[in-house]
């Protein structure tokens, strides 16, 4: 009816322009003019329809079907049947009719409990490209209406997912704590609860919102064809952060002594710095981390340990085990000791003699105490070389000679007197 329309409005414009031009000569030869307008329309109706023929088919969308009237005391078993239409519709605009260019209802005024088969109207919501229903497919749908019946059944809040690691999350709280359930009386009777589920899935901060309710059987089942007051209810968990994280250096404690004559002259760790995790007070309180016990009693040599951290009750440490490589370098206390040892002489030609007996020498040396405490004086060479040296009195330096290592700090006396005689 549109589309007809709309064709005789575009043909009564044509009509008085035509009309217009030619009211002089309509009144000299009305017939000649009548004839002219009327094949002229006839002729715009078939090019208008040739550009854009209208054509009837199936609609491929299902339809919903709504009531209207209602009785209070009933309500509506089940989901009503959707229909399809036959339709009629300018072909370049059939492509993108939707459910929302139309409307589908069945009319339960004075009905009672009970199935029926009832007529489906359906009236078009869009004129575009003279849309006209010829059928509706089906023209009557089956209508159970049964007892309405309601009951209150409590709210259950289901939480999806956690918060990150490291936060907490207080129990849902929904503003509303019991909803009525309506509807027939077997889908009322199926209802145990209601869930409103709410996502919390990596949240660190507090969710408040809005979420929509859904009524559940024992098995968790969702029941359909009910009505719940409310439908939408307002929960809120709270989100707080309880574990915070910090890059603290690592601290080796050490234990013990190394072996008499040794000292620790280097300690480093591997990894140096840990990233932590724990309250906030021993977060903000902390700069360092200790390493459980290393002992050095009696090392003489390197130490290379895998040593755990010495964390607190509550705290972790983030990404990766809480242990630490620790190297300690441990090397010989250096010493001065003073020895006494005999001197002698080397190089006497055969025909001399020395005369008197020769001194003893006190050494000085310097070097690792362990090497210089395990030095007997028979390790110590301490001589006067006499090669080519004739009769009489020679002032001769002492030369002395150690293990390698040692270091000759000083010699006492430095110089010796020696008088050599014929024989």
């Amino acid at each position: 009816m549109s589309r007809f329309l709309y064709t005789i409005r575009e043909g009564a414009a044509f009509f008085r322009m035509v009309f217009s031009a030619g009211a002089r000569s309509v009144r000299e030869n009305s017939g000649l003019a009548t004839m002219s307008v009327v094949l002229a329309f006839a002729l715009w109706i078939l090019v208008t329809d040739a550009e854009n023929p209208t054509q009837e088919r199936v609609l491929p969308v299902d339809i919903p079907v709504e009531t209207v009237n209602l009785p209070d005391d009933v309500a509506v078993a089940g989901e009503l049947q959707p229909v399809r239409l036959r339709v009629k519709v300018a072909e370049d605009v059939f492509d993108s009719l939707t459910e929302a260019d139309f409307e589908a209802t069945v009319d339960l005024e004075g009905l009672t409990v009970g199935e029926y088969e009832l007529p489906v109207e359906v009236r078009t919501l869009t004129s575009r490209g003279g849309l006209r229903i010829e059928t509706v497919l089906p023209e009557r749908i089956t209508v159970v209406l049964a007892q309405l019946t309601g009951k209150t059944v409590p709210v259950e809040v289901e939480s999806i997912g956690e918060p990150p690691s490291g936060y907490t999350m207080s129990a849902p709280e929904p503003d509303d704590r019991e909803v009525f359930v309506s509807g027939p009386q077997d889908a009322v009777d199926r209802v145990s609860g209601v869930i409103a589920e709410i996502d919390v899935d990596g949240k660190t901060e507090t969710v408040d919102q809005a979420v929509r309710l859904s009524a559940r059987d024992s098995r968790g089942i969702l029941v359909q064809g009910v009505d719940l007051e409310p439908a939408v209810t307002q929960v809120r968990v709270e989100i707080e952060q309880q574990k915070f994280s910090r890059s603290v250096s690592v601290s080796p404690q050490l234990t013990g002594s190394p072996a008499d004559g040794y000292n620790v002259v280097g300690v480093s760790v591997n990894p140096p710095v840990v990233t932590i995790r724990g309250d906030k007070v021993f977060i903000e309180g902390t700069v360092s981390v200790p390493t459980k016990p290393l002992g050095l009693q009696g090392a003489t040599g390197d130490l290379v340990r895998t040593v755990s951290l010495d964390l607190p009750p509550g705290a972790e440490l983030t990404g990766g085990v809480p242990v630490v490589t620790v190297t300690v370098t441990i090397a010989p206390a250096q010493g001065v000791m003073q020895f006494v040892v005999p001197l002698s002489a080397t190089g006497l030609a055969g025909d001399l003699s020395i005369a008197g007996a020769l001194p003893s020498v006190t050494v000085t040396l310097q070097g690792d105490l362990p090497a210089l405490r395990e030095l007997a004086p028979n390790d110590i060479a301490a001589r006067v070389d006499l090669d080519g040296k004739d009769a009489g009195k020679h002032r001769l330096a002492v030369l002395v000679t150690v293990a390698e290592g040692i270091a000759v700090q000083s010699s006492t006396p430095a110089e010796v007197e020696i008088v050599l005689e014929k024989r």
